[in-house]
């Protein structure tokens, strides 16, 4: 092995450990709080906006369902299923509901908050909002 070769191979061990060891970056999460969803849902103002903000978190679990490894594992558990014929003012308004009957999430990031009450209203084993969601 020549000394070039041998330089090379000793600072990359050297350096292996830390490949090993280096923390996962952790992942972007909006600072919007449930609170500040629930506000915007609510202000005619604002409703396109929630609008958007629903329907691209619905599209997101979806589509990473559509193109997980997954995909085309039926038993894959989704985290919840929106009927098609739901209208994003139907959903807006259960998801405000829920959101006034869930204290807790008001202070939690609004990716969660939407999440959790989408999970509770459109569970995956029904066709329709939960009972006593509608």
């Amino acid at each position: 092995m020549t000394r070039l070769s041998t330089i090379f191979l000793l600072a990359g061990l050297a350096a292996a450990p830390a490949l090993v060891v280096a923390p996962a970056h952790a992942q972007r999460v909006s600072k919007v709080s449930g609170k500040a969803l629930g506000q915007m849902c609510s202000s005619k103002s604002s409703i396109g906006m929630c609008d958007a903000y629903l329907s691209g978190l619905m599209d997101g679990e979806a589509w990473a369902k559509k193109y997980d490894t997954f995909a085309h594992d039926e038993s894959a558990p989704v985290a919840f299923c929106v009927p098609a014929q739901q209208t994003a003012p139907q959903i807006r308004g259960l998801v405000v509901a829920w959101l006034h009957a869930h204290n807790d999430a008001l202070t939690e990031p609004a990716g969660k908050a939407v999440y959790r009450a989408l999970h509770d209203t459109y569970p995956c084993h029904a066709s329709a909002p939960a009972e006593g969601q509608k």
